[in-house]
């Protein structure tokens, strides 16, 4: 399972996407800094935290986040099982170790990405915000965690690519459009997306999206199970 964790975790680190995304993350997250900086107050009805820099990060990562993560990550398993590559792995592993291993090499990949990018910020912020730091890697796991199962039920890539996308892109509309609309049913919807934790008051919301991740986690362990290799 480790073997295959680090092996995801470094295929994912050194294509030059990665640094694309940790240069985009830190300088949007500069950049968003300064135009929160000047609304003072109003950064915390947001659920932003009470820091222009921390406030600059999770706004990036509540409306880019969903298409980073999809789009490094759509085919993590149907690209093996597309290939037949899965069956080799198959042999040395068990499914369960498979995408496990899977699991943790992209949150890794992201837990290294955010860390950098915040201790390149550092240097103007003069702290580092570890809460914030932690409320990022559980929103970033939401959709690891949904990206998985998508591409664990779907096998071929190609729609996997557009139907994450599109999910990645009406996901922030569906979530910010719940927070100003009375509609009933588009308030429980909201429920199930991790931007009604992310813009309540309190911030101890937040934890409660580590819940998501682990049934999408076991919904893929259990459709893994069942295909046929």
């Amino acid at each position: 399972m480790f073997t295959i964790c680090f092996r995801e975790f470094k295929d994912l680190f050194k294509s030059i996407r990665s640094i694309i995304v940790i240069l985009v993350i830190f300088a949007v997250t500069l950049g968003v800094a300064r135009l929160i900086s000047q609304f003072g107050e109003q950064i915390k009805a947001f659920g932003l935290g009470s820091n222009a820099y921390a406030g600059g990060l999770l706004t990036l990562l509540l409306i880019a986040g969903p298409l980073f993560v999809t789009s490094l990550s759509h085919n993590i398993i149907n690209q093996e099982l597309h290939s037949r590559t899965i069956r080799f792995l198959a042999t040395k592993t068990s499914r369960n170790k498979i995408v496990l291993g899977k699991f943790l090499g992209v949150i890794l990949f992201w837990i290294v990405s955010l860390l950098i990018a915040l201790l390149l910020v550092v240097p103007f912020s003069k702290e580092f915000y570890f809460p914030e730091f932690i409320q990022a890697v559980i929103f970033i796991s939401y959709f690891v965690g949904l990206t998985i199962l998508i591409s664990t039920l779907i096998i071929k890539p190609s729609i996997t690519m557009f139907l994450g996308i599109a999910i990645a892109l009406a996901m922030p509309v569906l979530g910010i459009w719940s927070m100003i609309s009375e509609n009933i049913f588009l308030k429980i919807a909201s429920h199930i997306t991790p931007y009604f934790y992310y813009t309540q008051e309190t911030t101890s919301y937040t934890y409660f999206v580590i819940f998501f991740p682990i049934v999408f986690l076991a919904l893929s362990l259990f459709i893994m199970r069942k295909k046929e290799l």
